[in-house]
């Protein structure tokens, strides 16, 4: 039961998305259990939740048909999105890829010395 003053949460519905995500702004939520998304300008029940709403609507073939109903420019607004999102991953791709290489590389100590920063082999043996 709700606090006394304040509304229950409303469970999720085609007028409460799930998120702030701007795509809700061009689906409703059918199903949610089962990841049900219903596009505004065609009426098409998608599976697959928000993200094959994106694609959808960014017309990008494979996954799902594209929308025969949407503005060029919502379109475009979601094929930049998608391109975005995708050069966001592969950059966070390299950069954990990046991390492990420097994680299983073997430690190095340093020494700070008056000329700056110079690495040194502290663990071998002194030659000579």
């Amino acid at each position: 039961m709700a606090a006394e003053g304040r509304a229950a949460p409303a469970p999720h519905s085609s007028s409460n998305p799930p998120s702030t995500d701007p795509a809700w702004a061009h689906g409703i939520v059918v199903d949610m259990a089962r990841r049900k998304v219903q596009c505004k300008y065609c009426d098409r029940v998608l599976s697959g939740g928000i993200f094959r709403l994106k694609q959808h609507l960014a017309g990008i073939k494979g996954e799902v048909a594209p929308c025969s109903r949407v503005s060029a420019e919502v379109r475009m607004q979601f094929c930049q999105y998608m391109k975005e999102k995708e050069t966001s991953k592969a950059n966070t791709s390299r950069r954990r890829q990046q991390i492990r290489e420097d994680l299983s590389a073997p430690p190095r100590r340093s020494v700070d010395l008056p000329r700056g920063r110079q690495f040194f082999d502290l663990d071998q043996d002194e030659e000579g």
